[in-house]
């Protein structure tokens, strides 16, 4: 038969080993990374002449901005009748969160982009028309960032809260609880 005193430090030894594996789990499993759209946007974009069209967005450090501007043709205020067939030139610039000008492309007819964030913040993207008539368009912007965790941590976390009360009854089957409390 097993006594209390052997059935208490079996119980601390599992308790230990459950500790371990719980904090193995959340502190040195592998980890994983993958992509995750943080915020995305597809619009019909309408500027006139001699202005610009801006759209402001959240960005954290070392998310990849991917986008474009395209399909910008000029039309008559009146009727929306084709003008012309070249498509019109336009500016398009992003800024970072202190207002500095990260990418630009001016006097272009398409444009396609791909910008890393260096600071946390708020972003803009400006499309600006040098024309005098409106012309009319299409931008697609795609933030995206990597996500970096470990899969096991959740269940770290549980086993490391379940080996709280074995501990106890270790602590307690061997004796070590009783003796403290004759001490005190």
């Amino acid at each position: 038969m097993i006594s209390r005193e052997t059935s208490g430090a079996l119980a601390l030894t599992m308790a230990l080993i459950i500790l371990i594996s719980g904090l193995w789990c959340i502190f040195l499993s592998p980890m994983v990374t993958y992509t995750e759209y943080r915020d995305s946007i597809y619009r019909e974009i309408s500027v006139e002449g001699q202005s610009s069209w801006s759209y402001v967005f959240d960005a954290l450090e070392g998310d990849t901005m991917d986008g474009s501007v395209s399909s910008i043709v000029i039309f008559e205020d009146q009727y929306f009748a084709l003008v012309n067939q070249t498509s019109p030139t336009f500016s398009l610039f992003i800024y970072d969160p202190d207002g500095e000008v990260v990418w630009s492309q001016i006097n272009v007819t398409y444009s396609y982009f791909t910008v890393k964030a260096l600071e946390t913040g708020i972003y803009e993207i400006e499309v600006y028309n040098p024309n005098v008539e409106t012309i009319h368009g299409y931008v697609s912007l795609y933030i995206q960032g990597k996500v970096t965790l470990r899969p096991l941590e959740p269940l770290g976390q549980w086993l490391s809260l379940i080996s709280l009360p074995i501990f106890g009854f270790g602590f307690w089957a061997t004796g070590i609880y009783s003796t403290l409390r004759k001490k005190g």
